[in-house]
């Protein structure tokens, strides 16, 4: 393929990603607890075609290297339900996911269950510091969950909800819209030796909920960027291979 074209195709494949990805924030700007995502992208050198590969000649293209999350707070909002908790810090909960295995969310809007155990309102159980799943009692009233996470009700303590934190949050796959898995080990947030090295205050403001941090005039303002692009660089191959055809004609009647 020529040379030019294929740099072209590469960098409209880039744009229509990264149109995919502020599409996917865009429509994601009321999940709780949701963080947007960029994608990441890494130039590349590759030979010139014709006569400058000869002399080393190089062109560059771009790769999709990977997703970037933004992981700046959002803004909390009051509910006034006492089992919708916001986690201020870079802290997740911890929940058992359909199959068995435990994953991690900011999503902090729960209820209790028909088999009475405290879970996402997406259905996911709860765990606490133990790893275990929390079960309340039909004699449990009055529900309250502490900055560090305790949960109790007016027949005494129930348990501590499980609150992690991780060395490398990118490296966390993100499953759905705010539930994400990872092969790293949890650092329990209210770890006071945790607290101390890395300076991480996790706190649990129950009432509250995270707002996602999608910027929506921002993200607006970006898709017409990008879709602007897009269609300038459709335009120049469009015009470029007319051209060529062009000239190749022109080859073909002089012959």
């Amino acid at each position: 393929m020529d040379t030019t074209i294929y740099i072209g195709l590469a960098h409209q494949m880039a744009m229509r990603r990264r149109m995919d990805i502020i599409a996917h924030n865009v429509a994601n700007m009321n999940t709780t607890a949701f963080n947007k995502e960029r994608v990441a992208f890494r130039q590349f050198l590759m030979d010139a075609g014709g006569s400058d590969a000869s002399s080393g000649g190089k062109v560059s293209s771009v790769l999709d290297y990977g997703i970037i999350r933004n992981l700046s707070q959002g803004t909390f909002v009051p509910t006034g339900n006492d089992l919708d908790i916001a986690i201020s810090g870079r802290g997740y909960l911890s929940v058992e996911l359909p199959d068995g295995d435990t994953g991690y969310t900011r999503n902090g809007r729960m209820k209790v269950d028909k088999d009475l155990n405290l879970a996402l309102l997406s259905g996911e159980k709860i765990l606490d510091d133990t790893g275990k799943t929390i079960t309340i009692t039909p004699e449990d009233l009055n529900l309250h969950i502490a900055n560090d996470g305790t949960l109790s009700s007016s027949a005494g303590e129930l348990g501590k909800i499980g609150v992690y934190s991780f060395e490398n949050e990118q490296a966390m796959e993100r499953i759905g819209t705010s539930l994400y898995i990872t092969d790293e080990d949890p650092l329990y947030s209210f770890e006071p030796a945790y607290i101390e090295e890395s300076g991480n205050k996790v706190e649990i403001l129950s009432g509250n909920v995270e707002n996602s941090n999608v910027n929506a005039l921002q993200s607006m303002t970006e898709m017409i960027k990008v879709q602007r692009a897009y269609q300038s660089f459709s335009r120049s191959l469009d015009t470029y291979q007319k051209m060529r055809s062009d000239s190749l004609d022109r080859l073909a009647r002089v012959q």
